[in-house]
């Protein structure tokens, strides 16, 4: 008889073994697992930025200086400009710190300009001044008669009007001459439309001579009385019903802003908002899901808005230096058709054809622009991101992908078509131009360098041409509204001061043959900016200061000459603007001011264009004595950008982007 199989038994010391080497396994697993956690939380930390003042190659230290550009002040009254603001190129234009030292301490007439304005801006009260309740009846008391009313409206819309497609224009059209047949009834939303429409074209109007209240435009005056009324009606307005004007009137809020100059410093910052208010009402998701009924006509006005504010937030980006908002992570809303406002209306239940994209229509720019704006914000993010480098292969790949949507802008015919189309390339060609003169000052190889210059130089002076076209087309907009002209003159003055030409002949032909004609190009419309709002004397004095910093490198013998010159150029408008004064206390028969101090005024008047000794208010160019200098450590003295203190009154702080601001 076999013996009974009986299962063999682990002894109890085996057993203890195999438990501890179990929950050895466990405890050596959750080990390795909070490592890969705590590796995988230090790999998503920021990537290093270097030290600004550690350059450890000339490589290193041109990437390094372009991240830490103009971060200026002290503990919390501190300003930043990112790496595409157009004055963030000064800081690599050699010897302009010196040149325009110098001119400071040559010609005391630009202190005693700043000093004389100064005083007169302490007399002025200046529109928008002081905010107060508005209601819908003083909006109605604001506009002006009715002809003057059609002719700047009829300005917006061919300018403004015709890229940033926001309104419905057979509607606009209906109820704009209802509110004059019946003012009574007229919907104070409507009148808010029609006064920031107006407000924006104001400094569109060429009326000569043109007048001043101190260092502000009448025209711009008008501009802002409007915009603060509007700004002040909409604060009380209660936000449980909107509808397609409430944020018609927030974008045309900015718009205005923008063309008339107002609160310049705040604009990127109320473009961020205003992206923001719209994502809240999801106006960056696709209409389509919308549970409720919906027009068509709604829906594309929903795309429209979406795609208005998208661009103009991302231009005020890329103009401060800033990185845009992140909207694309989260936007699925499609571009908006090419579609004629006359083939919709509220009754349609599906939206028309859309027109092809040779046709144009009021929303053809909006809907071309569309497809580059993931392109342009990538590369605005990419430029502005102070942890990213972009080598020369990423700047070359992206310089083709912009050169391929500059080649698909259509070629619309018409007088109309010119500043769609203009708006278009310069958008495109701006990121070319910033690209290549950062690529061009981290360049390892001559062939590198030579790529970029030849990019810059073509750029700048196709930017330049492209705004000179509209301007003697009489179409200021694009001047007003964008700060290309700077951009261009400043990079094509980098090229210029840092090519050594005897090295290289042919590139010192070339640079000499568009340089100088880009610079005085620029100069030019700069000093027309400047007439118009009475205001933008900074770009005026960095592009002056740069052309002759320039000429100077040239030719040495003649650098009192030009600097001579620069100055002439900057107090040439001030002198203006001083001896077309309106409204001020000095012009009262009645209550008579004293002279500005330390000026010997007897008088000028304008005479096409040209200033002529003449009796009148202001007098002409004041005695240019000695005048208090200025401490020369920090860049804003030698850029206008710490004109900030009065020279009698050193507590009195004046906006450092706007000198002469109210």
């Amino acid at each position: 008889m076999s013996r009974p199989t009986q299962q063999a038994l682990a002894p109890p010391d085996a057993l203890t073994r195999f438990d501890h080497q179990e929950r050895r396994i466990k405890q050596l697993e959750a080990d390795l697992a909070q490592t890969d956690s705590i590796q995988r939380l230090r790999a998503s930390k920021l990537p290093f930025v270097p030290n600004p003042a550690i350059n450890t190659s000339e490589h290193v230290g041109a990437i390094v200086n372009d991240r830490m550009v103009m971060l200026r002040g002290k503990s919390f009254k501190t300003q930043f400009d990112g790496m595409t603001r157009p004055a963030a190129l000064i800081t690599h234009l050699p010897d302009f710190h010196l040149f325009t030292k110098e001119t400071f301490e040559q010609f005391p007439a630009l202190a005693k300009i700043r000093h004389d304005m100064h005083t007169l801006e302490d007399r002025a009260s200046y529109a928008g001044a002081t905010p107060r309740l508005t209601t819908g009846n003083d909006l109605k008391a604001l506009l002006p008669a009715k002809d003057e009313a059609d002719q700047l409206v009829q300005l917006y819309m061919n300018n403004y009007g015709c890229i940033y497609h926001v309104l419905h224009s057979p509607s606009f059209r209906k109820e704009y001459e209802e509110m004059w047949t019946a003012m009574a009834q007229a919907r104070p939303h409507f009148i808010a439309i029609v006064l920031l429409m107006m407000a924006s074209a104001q400094c569109l109007t060429s009326a000569q001579p043109l007048l001043y209240s101190a260092s502000s435009s009448t025209t711009r005056e008008k501009a802002i009385t409007y915009i603060q009324a509007c700004d002040d009606w909409l604060k009380v307005q209660s936000q449980k019903h909107v509808t397609a004007a409430d944020f018609q009137i927030r974008f045309l809020l900015l718009v205005a802003r923008v063309a008339s100059d107002r609160k310049h410093k705040r604009i990127w910052t109320e473009a961020g908002t205003l992206l923001r208010f719209c994502m809240t009402a999801g106006l960056h998701r696709n209409p389509d899901l919308l549970q409720k009924k919906t027009s068509p006509l709604d829906k594309e006005l929903r795309r429209r808005m979406w795609a208005a504010v998208v661009e103009l937030e991302l231009q005020m980006s890329f103009d401060r230096g800033m990185v845009p908002d992140q909207w694309p992570m989260q936007a699925d809303s499609s571009a908006p058709g090419n579609i004629r406002d006359e083939d919709l209306n509220q009754d349609l239940e599906q939206l028309p054809n859309a027109a092809r994209t040779s046709e144009l229509t009021g929303s053809s720019y909006l809907a071309v622009a569309s497809e580059s704006i993931l392109l342009r914000h990538r590369v605005c993010s990419a430029l502005n991101n102070i942890r990213q480098t972009l080598l020369f292969d990423d700047v070359k790949r992206l310089t083709e992908e912009i050169e391929a949507e500059i080649q698909n802008i259509p070629d619309w015919a018409g007088d109309s078509a010119a500043l769609p189309r203009a708006l278009l390339s310069l958008n495109l060609r701006n990121y070319l131009l910033v690209l290549h003169d950062r690529q061009l000052r981290q360049a390892e190889t001559t062939t590198e360098r030579s790529f970029s210059r030849m990019i810059v130089i073509d750029t700048a002076t196709r930017i330049i041409d492209t705004h000179r076209s509209l301007i003697n087309k009489g179409c200021y907009a694009l001047e007003l509204m964008c700060n290309d002209p700077l951009r261009a003159a400043l990079s094509i003055c980098h090229v210029a001061t840092t090519v050594n030409v005897r090295a290289d002949s042919a590139i010192g032909q070339i640079i000499e043959h568009h340089a100088d004609r880009v610079m005085d190009e620029a100069i030019q419309m700069l000093t027309d900016k400047l007439d118009r709002f009475g205001r933008e004397q900074r770009q005026l004095w960095i592009a002056l200061a740069a052309h002759g910093c320039w000429k100077a490198k040239k030719d040495p013998s003649q650098r009192l000459m030009f600097m001579q010159e620069a100055v002439d150029k900057i107090t040439t408008p001030y002198y203006k603007i001083m001896a077309c004064q309106v409204n001020t206390p000095a012009a009262s028969a009645a209550s008579p001011a004293p002279a500005l101090e330390g000026t010997n005024y007897h008088t000028n008047t304008l005479s096409n264009g040209k200033l002529e000794d003449q009796p009148t208010l202001f007098g002409a160019i004041p005695d240019l004595g000695e005048a208090p200098m200025f401490d020369f450590d920090g860049m804003g003295a030698w850029t206008f950008d710490d004109w900030a203190f009065d020279g009698i009154n050193p507590q009195t702080f004046i906006d450092p982007y706007q000198p002469f601001a109210p």
